[in-house]
């Protein structure tokens, strides 16, 4: 029997978000998870493993943008901690018209939680791309993170982290 692909445990506490598509490679692998919670106004996009095409990855996107359009969100939490997939093929695109885009749909902050910098399979970096991304963005609405909890913290409340 096969279980169906959830948000990963922190992510659905920290944020109460139910699962709204849940995205499959060609061989029915789940390579991504979009979820919504509209009390909160928050997206979120998790992603596991790695995708096959560009396409792929940019349906998943395409999706994220179409529920800001809804003008039922305002908060975009984006989970990179197990992406084994890096996006260098389309940041120009994900900067140049999905990030514009969300931003006129009302996406006030996005909170990017990264993997690991250490972390590189078969000459994958989603750190390095993940990284290129925001800060090339580095208009203060878009801010990475390592841990959750932090990440909750400036998303819902704008407050950004204090450093020991």
């Amino acid at each position: 029997m096969q279980t169906s692909p959830v948000i990963q445990p922190d992510i659905a506490k920290a944020f109460s978000v139910k699962s709204d598509q849940v995205f499959h490679r060609a061989n029915n692998q789940v390579y991504a998870i979009v979820g919504c919670n509209r009390e909160l106004g928050i997206v979120s996009d998790v992603w596991f493993d790695r995708y096959d095409r560009p396409d792929e990855f940019r349906h998943v996107l395409r999706h994220v943008l179409q529920l800001f359009q809804t003008g039922s969100f305002q908060y975009w939490l984006a989970d990179l901690r197990f992406m084994l997939s890096d996006f260098s093929h389309s940041e120009d695109w994900l900067m140049n018209e999905i990030m514009p885009a969300a931003f006129s749909a009302g996406l006030e902050r996005e909170a990017v939680v990264l993997p690991d910098a250490s972390v590189k399979v078969e000459g994958i970096d989603t750190y390095a791309s993940a990284s290129r991304t925001v800060k090339a963005l580095a208009n203060g609405r878009v801010r990475a993170f390592s841990d959750v909890a932090l990440a909750k913290k400036w998303l819902l409340e704008g407050k950004i982290p204090e450093r020991d």
